[in-house]
């Protein structure tokens, strides 16, 4: 009687041999164009282990749940169906991360599980880089307090608010806190709620691989005595500027005296 683990491993290269055979037949029916231009991108680049290939679909059995591509190197590509992030159909294009180019089987090693999330996050990334780079305002959220200052959400990252870099004036409060105080004084109250959406200036960012981003900044922004002084300041050198625009608007204006 033959082992089960035999039996599976044969059974395995059946359906892959299946799943082949059906490519080999299906692969004239797919996009000419579209195969050639994935060959060619991915021709492009001198080394592509590690790098981010686009695939085109040639066949799909969905009875064993798999899917054929060609990659456009030196060989097809075999994708679990529920590893992909949607349905396909032949000639759908199929973006993958290299991973090896030689498997301990000879073959070239993709995955698509979790790209496009991972696209994601870096695309985030990019984004909060830019606005610490201009200086700009981002949206987060008081969390809670850790050592040393709040954790704060944005974009789906947690950043480090120190102390020595919040700008209320006041500890943040909770919001039945919050809705306590207003009742009781009838005043919105000064301090940041927490879990609200507040302002925030990136101060530092910090990455290491995939495992390990660190953002630091300041704020809330909006809320706090530096702001509303900067606000105040900011009003009353308006206001002179207008003023004196307005002074000089009418003394061009003034008529003439008569000889």
């Amino acid at each position: 009687r033959r082992p089960k683990t035999d039996i599976m491993s044969r059974r395995a290269w059946r359906i892959v041999t299946h799943a082949r055979a059906i490519a080999t037949t299906s692969a004239a029916r797919a996009s000419t164009s579209t195969s050639a231009s994935v060959e060619r991108s991915n021709a492009l680049l001198p080394n592509i282990q590690g790098k981010v290939i686009k695939t085109v679909i040639t066949a799909v059995d969905h009875r064993n749940g798999i899917a054929i591509a060609d990659t456009g190197v030196r060989t097809v590509a075999t994708y679990k169906l529920a590893e992909l992030d949607g349905e396909v159909a032949i000639g759908d294009v199929v973006e993958a991360r290299v991973k090896w180019m030689n498997n301990p089987m000879g073959e070239l090693d993709l995955e698509v599980k979790g790209l496009r999330a991972e696209r994601e996050r870096e695309s985030i990334w990019r984004e909060l880089i830019s606005a610490r780079d201009s200086g700009s305002v981002v949206k987060g959220r008081l969390l809670n307090a850790v050592n040393g200052g709040y954790a704060v959400g944005i974009a789906g990252v947690i950043a480090f608010l120190p102390m020595r870099a919040y700008r209320g004036r006041k500890p943040p409060t909770t919001v039945e806190a919050a809705l306590r105080e207003a009742k009781e004084t009838g005043k919105k109250p000064e301090s940041p709620v927490i879990g609200d959406l507040l302002g925030f200036k990136i101060l530092k960012m910090t990455a290491s691989g995939d495992s390990y981003r660190n953002i630091v900044v300041s704020g809330p922004l909006g809320g706090g005595s530096a702001d509303r002084r900067g606000e105040a300041k900011r009003r009353e050198r308006d206001a002179r500027s207008w003023s004196a625009s307005a002074s000089k608007a009418t003394t061009t204006d003034a008529p003439e005296s008569a000889p």
